[in-house]
């Protein structure tokens, strides 16, 4: 029996995914639509105490939630910014070029203003720096959004190269998602 009624889907494993996207101590990361907190926990877990995990919603109480997650969990390197993801030029809380990393997970098909979004991302990101965009794949699922609100991944690439972010490759999710990195 779970001993909690929100306990993540176990089809994700964020802390594999971070890793495998490169990310370790001592580095920044934005994770953009960052709801529950799901891979923010795993993220603060890896990038240490040197490092620093910006949550970024737009409803303030997914961010409570994720305060409080992080704290009871020990977690001093999780910074909470509210913001719209729709809004150019919105996460004005995090400097122009200071991040390592940008996660999107399961959130670009949410935008509709999706160039504008990875406008703020190129922004955000260092020189060098990386963003992983998790998406849901286009098979049927027993959960998801629906089939036509789903991006293929030639879309992201697409709208990626529009904002001068060049693509890496593939990044191993589960069965439900996909991933791309790319970089500035």
């Amino acid at each position: 029996m779970n001993k909690f009624l929100f306990e993540p889907p176990k089809f994700l494993d964020p802390e594999k995914t971070l890793f495998a996207a490169g990310l370790t101590s001592g580095q920044t990361l934005a994770d953009l639509g960052a709801g529950s907190g799901f891979y923010v926990m795993a993220a603060g877990k890896i990038v240490g105490e040197r490092g620093s995990v910006f949550a970024v919603d737009i409803l303030e109480s997914a961010l409570d939630h994720i305060a409080a997650e992080a704290r009871v969990k020990g977690l001093r390197n999780v910074k909470m910014i509210r913001c719209d993801l729709e809004q150019a030029s919105s996460c004005s809380g995090i400097p122009t070029g200071s991040l390592d990393y940008v996660l999107l997970a399961n959130t670009l098909h949410q935008i509709k203003n999706r160039k504008g979004l990875l406008t703020e991302v190129y922004r955000l990101l260092k020189t060098g720096g990386k963003l992983i965009a998790l998406e849901w794949n286009d098979q049927p699922s027993p959960i998801g959004p629906q089939i036509a609100d789903r991006l293929a991944p030639t879309e992201i690439v697409k709208l990626a190269s529009q904002t001068n972010l060049k693509e890496l490759g593939m990044l191993p999710v589960d069965i439900y998602h996909y991933g791309l990195m790319f970089i500035k």
